[in-house]
C-alpha cells in the first residue's frame, strides 16, 4: 500500500531552476500546532518578509494555533489544515515550506493535491518505507547541524543567503482590550510575579516550586502580587503550593488572553514550553526550567530580546526524556530572582 502511495503521489517533477527572488507566495506547514512552535514560526515568516517585502504569506493551522498566527501582521491568510483546503488551494502557491518532521500517507497525498511550484522540507525522520530517499515529493531538503535552535532553521535553507543572519527576534501583538483586562488582575503597586509551571507535557513539581518561593528574601514578600496561569488541574496544583505570600489563580482564557496575562507580568517563572517563548516574544524577565536533555535544550532554549534578563535552570541529572523537569538546584535561580526583585522594588515603592 505505502509503495503504491509513493508511486502515485510521492514523486515530483524536477524543476530546473529555483529563484527565491521571484517567489510571490509562501505557504507554511508548521512543525506542530503547539503555541511555542507558532511563536518561532512567526519569526521565520518575518525573516522571509524582510527578504521579500511583497510576498503573500499563508499558514496551515489547527484550532490550537489559529489565534496566535491570526495576530501576526506578517501572515496574510489563515488556512485550516483540512482536505478541502488542499483541494481549493491547488496550484496557488509558489513556495511550500514543509516543517512536518515525518512523512505520512495522508501528508504525501495532500501535498500532491496541493501542487505548489516548489516544496522545501526541513528534514524527515527516517522510516523503513517513508523517508527522504524513497519519497521524492520535494524539490529541496534542508540539512543543518544536530544542535541548532529551531528559530535558526531558515538559516540553513537553500535561500539562506537572502535572509538577514541577525539574532532571530520573536514578536507578538496583544489587543488593547485584553491588555487592559489583564492589568486589572494584579494588586496595585506591587511586583507582578506570574507562575507558569505547567505545560501540556511538563511541569515543575509543587515541592520544588514551593522551595524556590520560600527562598525569596523576606524584604520583598509584601511587595509581590502573584498569579498562577490557569490550565488543566491548575486549581489542584495551586492547593499544593506553599508560599510566603498569596497566590491567586488567573481566570481561564483563550491563548491571546493568556499572552496578555504574560505581557502584564514583571517576572515569569515558566517550565519549558510555550510560556517560555511567549515571555521572550513579549520581553519579559524570565526564569525558565528545562530537563537536562541537551538536544532539546539546543533546539528550544529561550531567545530573549536584547538586554532583557533571563535565567535558564537545567535539571541536575541528564535524561533521555525531555519532559523530565525535576531535580533542580535552586540556590542560583533564587539568587537571580531576588536580584530582580531588588531592582523592581525601587520602581513600585517610588510610585
Amino acid at each position: 500500500m505505502k509503495s503504491l502511495v509513493i508511486k502515485l503521489f510521492g514523486t515530483k517533477k524536477e524543476k530546473k531552476t529555483f529563484k527565491f527572488s521571484k517567489i510571490e507566495s509562501v505557504l507554511l506547514k508548521p512543525i506542530g500546532d503547539a503555541i511555542g512552535d507558532a511563536v518561532v514560526h512567526i519569526a521565520h515568516l518575518e525573516q522571509i518578509k524582510k527578504a521579500l517585502p511583497n510576498v503573500k504569506i499563508a499558514v496551515l493551522v489547527t484550532s490550537r494555533n489559529k489565534l496566535i498566527f491570526s495576530q501576526a501582521n506578517v501572515v496574510d491568510m489563515i488556512l485550516e489544515d483540512k482536505v478541502s483546503t488542499y483541494l481549493s488551494q491547488r496550484g496557488h502557491w509558489d513556495l511550500y515550506l514543509d516543517f512536518k518532521p515525518t512523512f505520512t500517507t495522508k501528508s504525501i497525498i495532500l501535498d500532491s493535491i496541493l501542487k505548489p511550484k516548489f516544496i522545501i522540507n526541513f528534514g524527515k525522520k527516517q522510516k523503513s518505507i517513508y523517508n527522504l530517499d524513497t519519497v521524492k515529493n520535494y524539490d529541496f531538503t534542508t540539512v543543518f547541524p544536530k544542535q541548532v535552535h529551531f528559530a535558526d532553521y531558515l538559516n540553513y535553507a537553500i535561500f539562506a543567503d537572502f535572509l538577514e543572519k541577525n539574532q532571530v527576534n520573536y514578536n507578538l501583538n496583544i489587543p488593547n482590550e485584553l491588555s487592559s483586562f489583564a492589568n486589572t488582575l494584579w494588586q496595585e503597586k506591587k511586583i507582578r510575579l506570574l507562575l507558569n509551571p505547567q505545560g501540556s507535557m511538563r511541569e515543575i513539581s509543587t515541592q520544588e516550586l514551593s522551595e524556590l518561593l520560600s527562598m525569596i528574601d523576606k524584604r520583598y514578600v509584601q511587595h509581590i502580587s502573584c498569579l498562577l496561569t490557569n490550565t488543566t488541574n491548575s486549581a489542584e496544583y495551586l492547593s499544593k503550593i506553599k508560599a510566603p505570600f498569596e497566590i491567586s489563580l488567573a481566570p481561564n482564557s483563550d491563548i491571546l488572553g493568556y499572552c496578555a496575562l504574560v505581557n502584564s507580568a514583571d517576572i515569569v517563572i515558566a517550565v519549558d514550553g510555550g510560556g517560555v517563548h511567549i515571555s521572550c516574544a513579549l520581553g519579559k524577565k524570565l526564569l525558565s526550567f528545562y530537563a537536562n536533555h541537551p538536544a532539546n535544550i539546543a533546539r528550544w532554549y529561550p531567545k530573549p530580546k536584547k538586554d532583557v534578563e533571563t535565567f535558564m535552570v537545567i535539571a541536575d541529572k541528564w535524561t533521555e526524556d525531555n519532559n523530565d523537569t525535576r531535580g533542580f538546584s535552586l540556590v542560583a535561580p533564587a539568587k537571580w530572582l531576588n536580584h530582580q526583585f531588588a531592582k523592581l522594588i525601587e520602581k513600585y515603592t517610588a510610585c
